[in-house]
C-alpha cells in the first residue's frame, strides 16, 4: 500500500553555467508520472504562476517529463489526464540574494484514477507536496512535515482502493459489452477506454477497441477525418495552440458527437484559456532561438545561425542581440565568400603560369606570376617563380645582381643566414638598393647585441610588398620596425 503514497523526491544540484543571455539562473526539473508501477504516457504537467498558466509539457511514452523554473518566483505545477483525479505540487525558487547557479530537481508523481466512492476531490485544491530552498544546505527540498501529513489523509482513503478499482473496472466493462452489443459503437470505445484505466495490465479493453474502431472505418462515414482531427488537435495543444487545438476537437466532434475524449479535451482547453499567458511560451522560444543560434555559431554554422536569429527576432522584433549577431555573420560570410574568390582567381592565375611555365613559355608565365601576386601579394610561390624565370631571361643581370643580393631561391631566412649577416655587418641599421629584373629592392639590415634582422621593401610595377627575414609583414610594420 506504501507504493500508493509514495510521492519521491529526488535532490541534487549542478554546476554548470547557464545557457541564455538573460537567464542566469534556474531550476531544471525532471520526473515522471505513474499509476502505480506503470508509467503514465500523455499525462499534462501544467506550470502555473499568479493564478496564470505559463506552461504545459506533456509526459512521454515512458511518463517522464522536463521543464525549467526561474528563480525567485512561486509555482505551482498540476498533473492532470482524463480518467486521473489531478494533484498539484507547490514549488517555491527563492534563493539567497544574488546567488546565481543551476539546480537539478527531480520527483515522481503517482496520479489515481477517478473512482466512484472515493473521494479525492480535496487533491485538486490542496498541493500533495510543497518544495523550497533549504538555506542551510544551498539545495531544494520538499517539506517532509507537510508531505507526512497529506500521506495520511490519502492513506485513510486508500483502506479499500485496490479492491474499489476492481470492482469498478468489472462493471464499466460489464456496460461496455453491452452498449456494443447494443450497438452503440462509440460509447462502448468511450466505456472501454475508461476500463482500460481502471485495469492496465488487462488487455481486453484495448482489443475490443481495435475491433470496434475496425468496424467504424468500413461504416462510419468521415472516421478516418476524425481521427485525423483528433491527431491534429492533439498536436496544436502540445504545443500550447489551444483555440486551434479546440477548433479541431469541435470538428472532431461534428463527425462523432459522441467522443467522450474530444468532449474531455474541449473542456479543458476551456478551464485553461482563460487563465494562459502565451508571452512566457514566446519568451521561452525566443530563448531557445537565441541558444540554438549562439550554438550553431560555434560549430561556424554562420547560414543556419542566421536563420535562428530571425526566428528570435519574429518573437522580439529589433532585439540588439540578434541584430547585432546577424550583421557580423553576414559580414564573415561575406569576407569567407571574398576570400574563396579570391582564392580561386589566384589559383587560376597560378595554374596558367604553371603550364605556360612547363611548356617553356617563360614570358607569359612571368605575367602569369605577376597577376597571382597581384591577387594574393603574400604568396611566396609565385615570387620564387617569377625569379627562377628571371635567372633564364635576364642572366647576366641577374647573376650582376645576385653577387651583391641573395634572392629568395637561392637562399632561406634562417638562423644560419641571420648569424652571417649579424658577423658582416655593423651594430645600427644598414640599408641598400637594388635594381633587379621587373622590381626594385630596398634591403634594410638591422644588428643589435650580435643579433641581425633583414627588412625588405619590394617593389613591383603593380605593387610594393614588404618582408621581414623572408616573412610578409605589413607596410606599417616595415616603417615602425626600420623607422623608415
Amino acid at each position: 500500500m506504501n507504493r500508493l503514497l509514495l510521492i519521491i523526491f529526488l535532490l541534487c544540484m549542478t554546476l554548470k553555467p547557464a545557457f541564455t543571455q538573460d537567464m542566469l539562473g534556474y531550476v531544471e526539473v525532471k520526473g515522471s508520472v505513474k499509476d502505480g508501477l506503470r508509467p503514465l504516457p500523455n499525462a499534462n504537467v501544467e506550470i502555473y504562476a499568479n493564478n496564470t498558466l505559463l506552461k504545459l509539457e506533456t509526459t512521454d511514452i515512458t511518463g517522464n517529463f522536463a521543464f525549467i523554473l526561474e528563480l525567485n518566483r512561486d509555482y505551482e505545477i498540476k498533473f492532470t489526464r482524463e480518467f486521473y483525479v489531478t494533484k498539484m505540487i507547490e514549488f517555491n525558487t527563492d534563493v539567497r540574494q544574488n546567488e546565481l547557479g543551476i539546480w537539478l530537481f527531480q520527483f515522481t508523481v503517482e496520479l489515481f484514477p477517478d473512482i466512484e466512492g472515493i473521494d479525492f476531490s480535496f487533491l485538486e485544491k490542496e498541493p500533495v507536496g510543497k518544495i523550497s530552498y533549504e538555506f542551510n544546505y544551498g539545495e531544494f527540498e520538499h517539506d517532509h512535515k507537510y508531505t507526512r501529513k497529506v500521506h495520511e489523509r490519502i492513506k485513510d482513503l486508500l483502506e479499500n482502493y485496490n479492491s474499489a478499482r476492481g470492482d469498478a473496472y468489472e462493471k464499466v466493462v460489464k456496460r461496455a459489452d453491452s452498449l456494443l452489443k447494443n450497438g452503440e459503437q462509440i460509447n462502448a470505445i468511450n466505456a472501454y477506454r475508461r476500463a482500460s484505466i481502471l485495469d492496465r495490465s488487462n488487455d481486453y479493453p484495448a482489443e475490443q477497441m481495435l475491433k470496434i474502431d475496425k468496424d467504424l472505418k468500413k461504416s462510419l462515414k468521415g472516421y478516418d477525418r476524425y481521427i485525423s482531427l483528433l491527431q491534429n488537435a492533439d498536436s496544436l495543444f502540445k504545443h500550447h495552440r489551444f483555440r486551434q487545438a479546440r477548433f479541431h476537437y469541435n470538428l472532431a466532434l461534428d463527425i462523432v458527437e459522441g467522443s467522450s475524449y474530444a468532449r474531455y479535451k474541449v473542456k479543458h482547453i476551456n478551464e485553461l484559456l482563460p487563465m494562459f499567458d502565451p508571452s512566457y511560451i514566446r519568451l521561452q522560444q525566443y530563448r531557445r532561438f537565441l541558444a540554438k543560434a549562439d550554438q550553431l555559431v560555434s560549430e561556424v554554422k554562420y547560414r543556419e545561425a542566421i536563420e535562428y536569429y530571425n526566428k528570435a527576432l519574429s518573437i522580439q522584433k529589433g532585439d540588439t542581440y540578434a541584430l547585432k549577431q546577424i550583421s557580423f555573420l553576414r559580414s564573415q560570410i561575406a569576407r569567407k565568400q571574398s576570400q574563396s574568390d579570391k582564392h580561386r582567381k589566384y589559383q587560376e592565375y597560378v595554374d596558367l603560369a604553371d603550364r605556360y611555365f612547363e611548356s617553356q613559355a617563360l614570358s607569359a608565365a612571368r605575367v602569369a606570376y605577376l597577376k597571382a601576386l597581384e591577387v594574393n601579394p603574400d604568396q611566396r610561390y609565385p615570387q620564387i617563380q617569377v625569379e627562377k624565370i628571371d635567372r633564364i631571361l635576364y642572366p647576366e643581370k641577374v647573376k650582376n645582381n645576385e653577387k651583391e643580393f641573395p634572392g629568395f631561391t637561392k637562399v632561406e631566412r634562417n638562423d644560419v643566414f641571420l648569424n652571417k649577416l649579424a658577423r658582416k655587418y655593423p651594430n645600427g641599421k644598414t640599408v641598400e638598393y637594388y635594381d633587379l629584373p621587373g622590381k626594385k629592392i630596398t634591403r634594410v639590415i638591422i644588428v643589435e647585441n650580435k643579433l641581425a634582422s633583414e627588412y625588405l621593401e619590394v617593389r613591383y610595377d603593380y605593387g610594393t610588398f614588404f618582408f621581414r627575414n623572408g616573412q610578409n609583414i605589413s607596410r606599417a610594420i616595415f616603417i615602425s620596425e626600420t623607422n623608415r
